[in-house]
């Protein structure tokens, strides 16, 4: 299949793209990257060095010059050039980089020079990085982490990204696909030369299935925490209005993003903003106040003075419109509470807990899946920071009197979030949030499957191509263990190769590689 693909005259042809991201007006250089066998003719073509001649070019030697037209002989921008000859290339090909100025006129007015020469054409997305692996230069699981690696909104998301790249996940699934391999060449042969070959070692091929099913199940347990790490995981703030959950988003992620007033009800909508947690990405959802009935209808639906004016037959109309926006806000507060990975409950310590509180917890956190309970405005009950510290250092002597005595917090309340995950803070001053911060990040890694030794970056792809492998070890087993004939173990033996064969690269169709690398950006 990919011998194909290399003989096939598009990927014979020398490509250019900007590889930097075109920002107008903004940035300091912008790269663009030619590749292929007529990337040195281009340069040639196309810049004029300071004070050398033109056909002075060395691999890995920095040259400074100018890009001019190649029809008139402007100068369209003082660059650096880069050559990278093949091999010692990112696409394992003759490959020149052009620095330019930043910006996106510049860059566009030197691509454009370059497609002017008539000697290369436009690159398509990700044909750069497909060429690295075609060329051997990449296997597939490295090429698909140079993606994960540009898309990593993370940390750890880039370390693991950058593990694979550098070879730790290929190493690993080539071994044991050499495994099964060598297990297979030895069943066919016995399939011919069974009486000239010493007997099977049963248990010989089982401990070699053994080990390479346990390098597939170690790389799936990885993939479970990829998808928790790319993804992420969301966080509902939830409480009664007025309790602080607007300006704890706003002091967490040090931004305005949601409106801050004395007037209760002020969020009647969902309002997301994400934060880095310990290299997790945790979107966090400051959710419209819960109450179960609408105070203004209340206190508008009857008028002291008896009048039936149109002025108050207006503002009740206005009055109900707004309770049925309200209504809606809060709807969506209770679905956003219900789906959300972990939620902070958030209680206004100054006023204690109120029968408001115990609405909000029966119509949203009752069914909640992770519940950090968050007793927010500390700094109305004490100025006494070493109080706080005390109460976490001694939680059932200290803590659970002050929470049940002081602020009336039920039993029921306690025993569903424990009181390792009760939180003390004052968001308009500030203190508190780190402290928040190892709560959430606590309950995000015990929710992920332990990994043990390196963790790399696997690609749901992969993944998907790693189950196949396991079952068809397992099934080679059972066929084993249930004396069937050796040509019933081949079968699976071939399946699990070529599953993991897919993971690398070794065997994938032309429709995979399509779909992998069109998901890249143009220029990489």
């Amino acid at each position: 299949m990919a011998t194909t693909m290399e003989n096939s005259s598009s990927n014979n042809d020398t490509i250019v793209a900007i590889a930097t991201p075109i920002v107008p007006q903004l940035g300091g250089v912008s790269i663009v990257r030619i590749s292929g066998e007529n990337a040195r003719e281009i340069a040639n073509e196309i810049f004029k060095p300071t004070g050398k001649r033109k056909d002075c070019f060395q691999s890995h030697v920095v040259l400074h010059g100018t890009i001019v037209n190649n029809n008139d002989g402007e100068v369209i921008d003082e660059v650096l050039l880069l050559p990278m000859l093949k091999p010692r290339s990112y696409t394992a090909e003759d490959v020149v980089e052009i620095h330019t100025h930043g910006g996106s006129v510049c860059a566009a007015r030197v691509l454009d020079a370059c497609l002017r020469t008539n000697a290369c054409r436009l690159a398509r997305n990700g044909e750069f990085t497909m060429r690295a692996f075609l060329n051997g230069r990449l296997d597939l699981s490295q090429a698909e982490a140079v993606h994960s690696l540009i898309r990593a909104e993370t940390d750890e998301a880039a370390v693991q990204a950058l593990k694979t790249l550098r070879g730790g996940l290929s190493n690993d699934v080539k071994e044991a696909r050499r495994r099964m391999i060598d297990v297979l060449a030895e069943l066919e042969a016995r399939l011919d030369f069974d009486d000239e070959m010493v007997p099977l070692d049963v248990d010989k091929i089982a401990k070699e299935v053994d080990e390479a099913k346990e390098v597939a199940l170690s790389a799936l347990k990885t993939s479970q925490k990829n998808a928790s790490l790319s993804v992420g995981c969301t966080l509902a703030i939830v409480g009664r209005p007025n309790a602080g959950k607007s300006r704890l988003l706003n002091r967490w992620t040090k931004s305005e993003r949601s409106i801050v007033t004395d007037v209760e009800g002020t969020t009647r909508d969902v309002v997301e903003a994400a934060v880095n947690v310990s290299g997790v990405k945790v979107t966090l959802l400051d959710t419209a106040g819960i109450r179960g009935g609408s105070s203004r209808s209340s206190s508008n639906s009857s008028n002291s003075n008896g009048s039936s004016g149109s002025d108050d037959s207006n503002k009740e109309e206005e009055t109900e419109i707004i309770d049925k926006v309200e209504a809606v806000g809060i709807e969506r507060s209770k679905i956003a509470a219900r789906g959300a990975d972990l939620c902070a409950f958030v209680l206004d310590a100054s006023r204690g807990w109120e029968r408001a509180d115990e609405t909000v917890w029966r119509e949203a956190l009752d069914v909640a899946k992770n519940v950090i309970f968050v007793a927010n405005k500390m700094d109305d009950i004490t100025e006494n920071a070493s109080l706080i510290e005390e109460m976490k250092s001694d939680p059932s002597g200290k803590m659970k009197p002050f929470l049940t005595n002081q602020l009336r917090v039920p039993e029921y309340v306690l025993d569903k979030c424990n009181l390792n995950n009760v939180v003390f803070l004052s968001a308009k001053e500030g203190f508190g949030i780190e402290d928040l911060e190892s709560k959430v990040s606590n309950a995000f890694e015990s929710g992920l499957s332990s990994v043990e030794g390196d963790a790399y970056f696997v690609s749901s792809r992969q993944s998907e191509a790693l189950k196949h492998a396991v079952e068809a070890m397992e099934r080679v087993k059972e066929s084993a263990l249930n004396d069937l004939p050796v040509d019933f173990w081949t079968i699976d033996l071939r399946e699990a190769a070529v599953a993991l064969g897919e993971v690398t690269g070794e065997d994938v169709s032309e429709d995979i590689l399509g779909t992998i690398f069109e998901r890249f950006c143009i220029g990489k």
